[in-house]
């Protein structure tokens, strides 16, 4: 691994002015824009997060930050500080990787306030994902967010910012369909084993052969209640290794014919050049069996069981072609939500930017108040004299509110009499109203 030349050394742009509000920035790569290549080179291990952190704040690059990286992504997202500007953090990743500068080239993108928001959200919900509406970056991204809360990197605007997220991909979830259809086919074969057989909860499944495909169909089968599984395979090592994990049984194919029989799905996918599964072995199993309603499903090609088996009663057959097209229907599904999503995002992004707006007036309206109140502590002292020498309360308090009343109308009356452009008096004019809602008053 190239380390960083000594040219790079970091150099932070000039910090902001004195009262701009400091910005979100977004910057990072993903799938959309590098190759796995350069992914890996520029991934945080959970190990290096906190130093990652620590050397963020320390050089000054980020008052508060936040770090996404999975396989498909590495984001930092940066709050106060002088990281608000590609090339700082671009220099900052390098360094901190020990890779050239020049890997990055091309592959980096970034964005501020609104738009770097709007990023994150989209992350959040899934529609940045490989796969729209993908679940599991939403975790990815509440685990970012700790580790950064952990390590004293997230401050108040980034957890405002991280919780804001969180509501808008709930949102989401429960307005549109974004993570309802599938998108895969073994997903789409658990969908359609719910709609056939209802719940999952205590159904019986059969797994022929133990390969990535038929390990990923009983990940969903068993995220959807089902804890009874039996696995056939060819190979006995494998299929005892499938059969451990989801603490199922493991059977060679000769057993298969007495398996059928306590099954109520079976999902196929070996690389059997003849039919595993015969309409002779199915028809005899549905004349002695009790079980109801057989569901298989054959994600094999050349298939695993026999197409004729479709005419046995109380037989489902779904092959990789029905699969496929449930898949593509759940896709176009998926961008329908993603499209109605993308507005609750615009909406919320909306809101969250008049919640920022909001921190701009803080700082003039406390010094407002402790103008005021230095004015009514200074009339306060002066009329609680005039209580003490035994004078009317009632006129005392009369004389106090009109003394107080001018004290703090003195100076901006002043301001507005004093000689000065027409624009900027129509200006203060204006902002008078609006302040004061004297127009609201006249009428």
């Amino acid at each position: 691994m190239q380390s960083c030349p000594a040219s790079a050394t970091i150099q932070p742009p000039n910090r902001r002015s004195a009262g701009t509000v400091t910005t979100i920035f977004c910057f990072g790569l993903s799938h959309h824009t590098a190759p796995i290549a350069v992914r890996e080179k520029v991934a945080f291990s959970p190990e290096r997060l906190a130093a990652a952190y620590h050397d963020l704040a320390e050089r000054g690059l980020a008052a508060e930050s936040l770090i996404i990286s999975t396989c498909n992504r590495t984001e930092i997202y940066v709050h106060g500080g002088a990281g608000y500007h590609r090339q700082a953090l671009q220099d900052w990743l390098c360094h901190f990787h020990g890779v050239d500068p020049r890997l990055l080239d091309g592959h980096i993108y970034h964005s501020s306030d609104a738009e770097a928001v709007r990023h994150l959200f989209r992350v959040a919900c899934g529609l940045d994902s490989m796969i729209i509406g993908e679940p599991q970056i939403l975790g990815q991204v509440k685990d970012a967010y700790q580790a950064a809360a952990d390590n004293g990197a997230a401050g108040p605007v980034l957890n405002r910012l991280l919780h804001w997220a969180f509501r808008v991909a709930k949102r989401v979830r429960s307005e549109t369909a974004i993570g309802s259809a599938p998108v895969s086919v073994a997903y789409a074969a658990v969908c359609l084993a719910k709609q056939l057989l209802g719940s999952l909860e205590g159904k019986s499944v059969l797994l022929i052969g133990a390969g990535d495909t038929i390990e990923l169909v009983a990940t969903h089968l068993r995220e959807h209640g089902v804890e009874r599984f039996a696995v056939a395979n060819r190979s006995a090592e494998r299929g005892q290794q499938l059969a451990e994990k989801f603490t199922g049984d493991s059977h060679a194919l000769e057993a298969i014919p007495h398996l059928l029989h306590d099954a109520d799905v079976v999902v196929s996918c070996t690389a059997s050049l003849l039919p595993i599964v015969t309409r002779e072995t199915i028809s005899a199993v549905m004349a002695r069996r009790a079980r109801g309603d057989l569901m298989l499903v054959d994600l094999a090609v050349p298939r695993d069981i026999a197409p004729e088996v479709e005419g046995v009663a109380q037989c489902f057959l779904y092959t990789l072609d029905d699969l496929n097209d449930i898949a593509q229907a759940g896709m176009r599904a998926r961008r329908e939500a993603a499209a109605a999503a993308e507005l609750i995002i615009a909406d919320e992004v909306g809101e969250f930017q008049q919640w920022r707006e909001s921190l701009d007036v803080v700082p003039a309206i406390r010094r407002l108040r402790d103008h005021v109140e230095g004015r009514r502590q200074e009339e306060l002292r002066r009329f609680s004299h005039y209580l003490d020498q035994g004078q009317d309360p009632r006129a005392v308090l009369e004389a106090f509110s009109k003394a107080l009343m001018n004290k703090v109308l003195h100076d901006p009356i002043a301001t507005l009499r004093q000689p000065c452009q027409d624009a900027t008096n129509e200006s203060l004019v204006a902002a008078l109203d609006i302040l004061f809602r004297l127009s609201d008053a006249e009428g």
